[in-house]
């Protein structure tokens, strides 16, 4: 079996999660585990996605950031080649 790896979908900073599973109980596709031993959502399934961002926006701890596939963006007129590849740094003071 080959495996794919999807650039899209919700991507989690666990620096900043807290293991709240508000993604894990709310996402309405269900493309997040559970890891009982580190008590953290892991996203399983990515290419299942829709990129609603239910589970960005529904994050307590701006945790979770959903990247969207390519013609996601053509589709709202983003030009990929203006975007750059930088985190986002939040002040959480």
């Amino acid at each position: 079996m080959y495996k794919t790896d999807v650039n899209y979908g919700p991507k989690i900073e666990y620096a900043h999660c807290n293991g709240c599973g508000t993604c894990y109980e709310h996402c309405p596709l269900d493309i997040f585990s559970w890891d009982d031993e580190k008590r953290i959502p892991i996203v399983a399934y990515p290419g299942e996605c829709s990129c609603c961002c239910f589970c960005e926006i529904m994050c307590p701890e701006v945790a979770i950031d959903v990247h969207l596939p390519l013609h996601h963006m053509l589709d709202f007129g983003i030009a990929p080649v203006n975007l750059k590849n930088e985190h986002k740094i939040i002040d959480r003071k």
